[in-house]
């Protein structure tokens, strides 16, 4: 019932907003969530996994009053491999083992510099406790949420928490709260005047490394160099140069049909750190970044065994480190970057698979 409500609701606002221009407005909003995998009423026996999942939403403006209506849809899925995997003889070595949509109807108040919401959430998880014990597990979840956010240039950063009314009551855990990036699709934004202290860079591109260390089975193959998309944010202290990064790549290679397993190799590695851009005398930035690193490997996650001390340490993340970067500014928003993770936990210091030339373009639309 409350998909229908919603498609309605949408479809009414929609045309409300096309009949009068002038006081209504109805924009398109993408960015992403970033929250962790815990449960809201179960404790997890391995650490917890740091997400960032995709969001999708209309905001219904009205420029005479500070309030905004908002519909968003965020969604997220897990894939894995099971540990020690020589027991299964390599067979289908690869299953996704969660899934999750969650609905959210809001209302924005928005004062000067900082914007406050209330709504509502509706959320549905699947995962293998569900499928296991459907008596005694709920995938679905709903309640009330609050926010505070932020306008920075073109982008929102919001702080959301979450009170779960149903089916039983969550409130204060680490699953009920959540940091949005959030871009609006608006002109009137967009041409506002940049922030004079802080510039928020969205990042855009590719890494590329060697694929030669990876362990193949046979008949399998694969290219020299492997590609990792690149996604990221960048806020940036004009003043002093200092900036806060988030980034994030992944690269897979696919096992066509294969009856052994499902892929050939899965790196996700997610970067949490400081940089310092340094503006040179040719108008070029040179760039150095250092921070968390942290790194998804199924060769390494298939090679664990639970008899190893750190299996609890390495299950979620099978390579923690210092991520490491230098760039340089080689074409107007445009930087070449060599990026090492030097491993403190789950492989060598200096293994050429950490090492990455990579591509960043840097997207603002207030420059």
């Amino acid at each position: 019932m409350r998909y229908i409500f919603l498609l309605f609701l949408l479809h009414t606002l929609s045309i409300w907003g096309q009949s009068d221009t002038n006081h209504l407005k109805l924009s398109l909003q993408i960015g992403f969530r970033v929250h962790d995998d815990t449960y809201e009423t179960i404790r997890r026996s391995v650490e917890r996994r740091i997400l960032t999942s995709p969001v999708i939403g209309l905001m219904l403006q009205i420029p005479r009053i500070p309030v905004r209506i908002g519909v968003q849809a965020d969604f997220d899925f897990q894939l894995t491999v099971p540990i020690d995997s020589s027991v299964l003889v390599n067979y289908a070595a690869g299953s996704v083992t969660s899934t999750w949509i969650e609905y959210q109807l809001q209302a924005y108040y928005d004062f000067k510099r900082i914007s406050v919401g209330l709504g509502a959430y509706w959320k549905r998880r699947e995962n293998e406790i569900i499928h296991l014990f459907p008596d005694l597990t709920n995938g679905k979840r709903s309640g009330i949420q609050m926010s505070a956010s932020i306008p920075l240039n073109w982008i929102d950063i919001e702080f959301r928490t979450k009170i779960g009314l149903q089916p039983i009551f969550a409130a204060l855990g680490t699953s009920q709260h959540s940091v949005l990036f959030l871009y609006n699709f608006d002109r009137k934004r967009i041409s506002r005047k940049p922030n004079k202290k802080v510039m928020v860079n969205g990042l855009i591109g590719a890494r590329f490394f060697l694929t030669k260390s990876i362990e193949l089975l046979i008949a399998e193959d694969l290219v020299p160099i492997g590609t990792a998309p690149m996604v990221g944010l960048e806020i940036v202290h004009k003043k002093s140069g200092v900036s806060i990064n988030i980034e994030r790549d992944w690269w897979v290679a696919f096992n066509g049909g294969s009856f052994r397993r499902d892929t050939k190799g899965y790196i996700n590695t997610a970067f949490l750190g400081a940089g310092y851009n340094y503006l040179l005398n040719n108008n070029r930035y040179f760039r150095i970044k250092i921070g968390g690193s942290f790194i998804t490997d199924y060769d390494k996650l298939g090679k664990l065994k639970f008899t190893d001390p750190n299996v609890t340490k390495l299950i979620t993340y099978q390579i923690k480190g210092i991520g490491a970067s230098f760039s340089y500014e080689l074409l107007p928003n445009i930087d070449v970057e060599i990026k090492h993770t030097f491993p403190i936990i789950g492989d060598k210091l200096f293994n050429p698979l950490r090492t990455s030339v990579g591509l960043i373009y840097r997207y603002n639309p207030n420059k």
